[in-house]
């Protein structure tokens, strides 16, 4: 939210043009009106829309019918709205997320402004058969401040449905899981428009776990009122409306991201949450410099093919999809970039694509397309061996020559790489190269949709695209792809590579072992150090190695121990290796934050801690900052760099992501101090802390008591400024995915000092009920699941008093604002 802006005030239109647009307006009848209308105020009016008119204007644009909205008269409509507060559930929320809606303009500070707010929210939720989601209220209150129908209620209320309806329809489903699905794939879709236009600053917020959900979700949601001010969300909603079309929001939003693209690839980690959080557009010039960059992008760059399939599964949601639909999700969801049709990369077409045929030599020989160059990989198809695959000196030379190849192209050409079609083949064929390309910095690449099976049933189907095939026999075509599956299935790889990467590993020798697992994990910025590895064989870790790699040897083990180990450990090179969850550590014991430490039980060894616990744990010792370029990963080639928004993410990816890896480093001032060495018992801690929140509580000498002596139903009364003081609570839904029970309303609260968890009460509406507290300074990490991204796990070390923890939550609204609170306290605390 925009809370910057002092009271908002229109300026004055200039007579001349107000009396020309309002004659416009008052001449608009038809359809073929409306096309006028939008056509002079484009050219004549620079796409501005007199504040005097706006809302008359709107109305045409988005097809409003005054005569049906006045058919239900002024009582009717108050008495219904009035009649929908009682009947909704979610009256208590509105009423939180009313008092919170621009509290800088003092029309929203006024007492009959947040009741009509309160109405019109009711009743269209009411209406439409939906559940309030927060940002509702935001998208409300452009609506409100027209100068021409924001006093009339009925004309708001079908202002605001019909907006709603057009620009972000998904969130008109009766089904909140589904709303919040398609919000999750609109971040992905976001996630490659990105990745096409900039991989430079798409690889550059992945290194950091900066995923969409983290800084686009109040973009999407609320079309950037939530963010903007007043003055730029009205500059922006003309230009959306005069344009009708719902996708530019995510163009501009790209647009927005690539403005501040120099300040993003040169920024220190530690200020990048908060320049993503703070992007904004003030001004009625920058809106529209902006919208013209990101227009350009949606006209003139991005492939249509893609386009068409985000309107399809981002604006028609509701719709069901046809099979052809359903088939080009599903092949892009296999795919490590943006997808490309025959339509699109065509001569004549309206982009000028450079083919490249990526399939292995005697299958192109078989018959390919006449524009295509073939790119010779078959080093990479060859491998026979998952390290061997990814590591080999020869394949990693091929990739190297083919980013040679297409560097010249990049910024002149879109880049399509063509396949077989074949999920499985395509891995080996497509997929690693389009990822080092993108990793280079190379944008524009693109995979072909269907790969070369498409391109045969086009010319099957009537060759609408006028495709030119050359040297096509499909006799043998066939047989040799008949032939490479076969071996392919064969390969001993295929059916245990778990087996595969341990066979490797036993025949390598200690320095080369070695040299992978430094190689595998400080590519995936799994750390930022070379590696102590408290190895349970000595002598497989103790070979004299370069700076580069280990640096100080393993701590002694007896011989008896080293033999029964060592497999253990080359097991869990190759979970990693192989991406599945490792369970247990070298020496059987649980991996960090798999099970919660019992503080009483007796600390292992440094020798036998898990080789995860230090690895992966960058709580554990001070480390380097990660740094700001992104290594190639030698595992790369096999993973899928938005697979995760689906899968299951592995507990190696949960614990890297981390927003305070070098919190202690922050430039922020520290505001107060530490905690004194000294604590009290529980018994004195209860006496302290008593039955409810005081003024005070969780003052500093709150520190002195621990947070085990609060006792069970302790409670805290949110209309006490006392008690309150120093607290922002952010409404969330108790994450349930374990127990597969119905979500729990939890409020989680953060203050300098601790974080909090409270339930409402069950008797009292102005109280709750303290659930959990725990210390800022125990706070550890803050982990997004990539498979489900609106989740937020927050993961608390041990103390004296309790074990490790961790706890999550999906925060229904104000969740940037949340990490950027917490972020902040954590600095100042020097935690």
């Amino acid at each position: 939210m925009n809370n910057s802006e002092s009271e908002w005030k229109p300026a004055p239109t200039i007579p001349e043009t107000l009396k020309r647009v309002r004659l416009a307006v008052k001449a608009t009848a038809s359809a073929a009106d409306v096309a006028r209308l939008r056509s002079f105020i484009v050219h004549e009016a620079k796409g501005i829309i007199p504040h005097e008119v706006r809302g008359g204007v709107w109305m045409h644009l988005l097809g409003v019918n005054s005569d049906e909205v006045y058919a239900e008269t002024s009582d009717q409509f108050a008495k219904r709205a009035m009649e929908s507060v009682k009947d909704d559930n979610s009256k208590e929320q509105i009423l939180k997320d009313v008092t919170r809606t621009r509290p800088s303009l003092e029309t929203f500070r006024q007492t009959h402004v947040r009741n009509a707010l309160i109405k019109l929210l009711s009743l269209f939720c009411k209406r439409q058969g939906v559940s309030y989601i927060q940002g509702f209220n935001e998208l409300l209150v452009p609506f409100l401040l027209l100068d021409d129908v924001g006093q009339n209620p009925r004309l708001v209320y079908a202002l605001y449905t019909a907006f709603l309806k057009s620009f972000v329809p998904w969130v008109l489903d009766s089904a909140e899981h589904k709303v919040f699905e398609v919000l999750k794939r609109a971040f992905r879709y976001f996630g490659r428009l990105l990745l096409y236009f900039d991989p430079n600053v798409f690889w550059m917020l992945d290194s950091y776990f900066m995923t969409p959900d983290i800084y686009a979700t109040s973009w999407l949601v609320t079309i950037f009122a939530r963010n903007f001010t007043v003055e730029a969300i009205y500059a922006l909603w003309d230009l959306l409306l005069l344009e009708d079309n719902a996708l530019s929001t995510y163009f501009f939003a790209v647009a927005l991201i690539l403005s501040k693209r120099d300040e993003i690839l040169t920024c220190d980690e530690s200020h990048l949450p908060e320049i993503l959080m703070n992007m904004s557009a003030t001004t009625v010039e920058e809106v529209h410099r902006l919208w013209k960059v990101g227009n350009e992008l949606r006209v003139a760059q991005a492939p249509p093919s893609f386009q068409r399939l985000m309107a399809s599964r981002l604006l028609r949601p509701l719709e069901t999809a046809n099979t052809s639909t359903l088939n080009a999700a599903k092949s892009l969801a296999g795919a490590v970039t943006v997808q490309t049709t025959l339509e699109d990369i065509m001569p004549g077409g309206p982009l000028h694509f450079f083919v490249w045929d990526c399939r292995p030599g005697e299958i192109v020989r078989c018959g390919k397309i006449a524009q295509a160059a073939v790119l010779p990989l078959d080093a990479l198809r060859n491998a026979d061996d998952l390290i061997k695959a990814s590591r080999g000196n020869e394949v990693e030379q091929e990739l190297d020559q083919a980013v040679e190849m297409n560097r010249p192209l990049s910024g002149s050409s879109h880049i399509c790489l063509i396949g077989s079609g074949e999920p499985d083949l395509d891995e080996l064929d497509v997929n690693p190269l389009a990822l080092r390309l993108t990793q280079e910095g190379i944008p524009c690449v693109s995979t072909l949709r269907g790969g070369f099976a498409e391109v045969l049933s086009s010319v099957d189907n009537g060759n609408p695209n006028n495709v030119e095939l050359v040297d096509l026999d499909r006799r043998a075509l066939q047989e040799a792809i008949m032939r490479r599956t076969k071996k392919r299935s064969q390969s001993p790889k295929r059916k245990d590579p778990k087996a595969k990467c341990v066979s490797y590993l036993s025949e390598k020798s200690d320095a080369e072992v070695k040299e992978v697992l430094n190689s595998m994990l400080t590519s995936r910025q799994l750390v930022s150090r070379p590696v102590v590895l408290p190895s349970a064989d000595a002598s497989l870790f103790t070979t004299a190695t370069t700076t580069s790699q280990l640096e100080t040897p393993s701590p002694s083990i007896p011989a008896k121990a080293q033999v029964e180990r060592r497999p253990s450990e080359l097991n869990l090179l190759a979970d990693l290796a192989i991406g599945s969850e490792p369970q247990t550590s070298p020496l059987g014991a649980p991996l960090a934050g798999s099970v919660a430490t019992n503080p009483q039980s007796e600390n292992p060894s440094k020798a036998s801690q898990s080789l995860l616990d230090d690895l992966l744990n960058p709580f554990l010792e001070n480390s380097a900052k990660h740094s700001k370029k992104v290594v190639k990963d030698p595992l790369e080639d096999l993973f899928n760099p938005f697979a995760n928004a689906t899968a299951k993410a592995s507990p190696q990816e949960e614990r890297s992501k981390n927003p305070f890896a070098d919190v202690g480093e922050r430039s922020m001032a520290r505001v107060v101090e530490k905690p004194k060495q000294h604590e009290f018992g529980v018994e004195e801690a209860k006496a302290f802390w008593g039955k409810s929140a005081f003024a005070g509580w969780l003052d500093e000498k709150s520190m002195a008591y621990p947070p085990s002596g609060i006792i069970r139903g302790f409670t805290l009364n949110i209309e006490n400024e006392g008690a309150m003081q120093g607290i922002q609570l952010f409404p969330c839904w108790a994450d349930s995915s374990q127990t597969k029970k119905v979500p729990v309303v939890v409020y989680l609260g953060v203050s300098v000092r601790h974080i909090l968890f409270l339930l409402p009460h069950r008797s009292s509406s102005h109280q709750m009920e303290l659930s959990i507290l725990r210390r800022m300074s125990d706070l550890k990490k803050i982990s997004f699941r990539k498979h489900e991204p609106d989740c937020m796990t927050l993961e608390f070390g041990q103390n004296r008093f309790s074990g490790s923890e961790s706890f999550s939550v999906r925060i229904m609204d104000g969740r940037q604002d949340a990490i950027a609170l917490i972020t902040k306290y954590k600095a100042a605390t020097g935690s």
